[in-house]
């Protein structure tokens, strides 16, 4: 007589803890301004850095420093904006690093690849991923010429830095239980 056999154990998607962080830099970026969400019309960019255990060290947006009006007109004319909007992976790292949060090894979840600038320091402070949804570089169809650029020489970067780049098929889902934080 034949055994029945128990039906494999459903493998847990090894994905979606990627596909749950980058959820949350979504929902950081999208959030209200007056809630540190990006100010920017149309590009509006969230990061969060998350610790070799899983834990969610910094989160940010792309958005004015602490302390800058922006509520000034003359801030948005002229192509000034990004001269006055700091980047979300740049926000979130410093954070991290104001309150003493051991970065080196850690990940970094963003919404969009990094600038140049941002690879630089993602670089330094030694992450070791960047994790990115599948297609953001061109989600982001108003992006300037300059910042395009500037991204393409930001993946050289990670590339050369030995920082791991990985692109995540990350549709939009709505997080059913909430990540471990700080």
């Amino acid at each position: 007589m034949a055994s029945k056999k128990s039906p494999p154990a459903r493998s847990r998607d090894s994905w979606l803890d990627h596909r749950l962080w980058l959820a949350r830099a979504e929902q950081v970026a999208t959030s209200p301004v007056s809630k540190g969400g990006s100010p920017h019309p149309s590009v509006r960019v969230g990061a969060v850095l998350v610790d070799a255990k899983g834990r969610e060290i910094a989160a940010a947006s792309n958005r004015f420093a602490h302390g800058v009006d922006r509520r000034r007109p003359e801030r948005y004319q002229d192509g000034s904006k990004s001269l006055w909007i700091n980047c979300a992976e740049q926000l979130a790292m410093m954070d991290a690093m104001r309150r003493h949060k051991k970065i080196a090894g850690a990940s970094l979840y963003v919404t969009l690849e990094p600038c140049a600038v941002c690879a630089g320091m993602i670089g330094e402070l030694q992450l070791a991923n960047v994790y990115v949804p599948v297609g953001s570089f061109r989600r982001y169809a108003k992006l300037k010429e300059k910042w395009k650029h500037s991204i393409e020489t930001g993946l050289i970067k990670l590339a050369e830095s030995g920082v791991r780049l990985v692109s995540v098929d990350a549709p939009k889902i709505a997080r059913k239980k909430p990540l471990r934080k700080k």
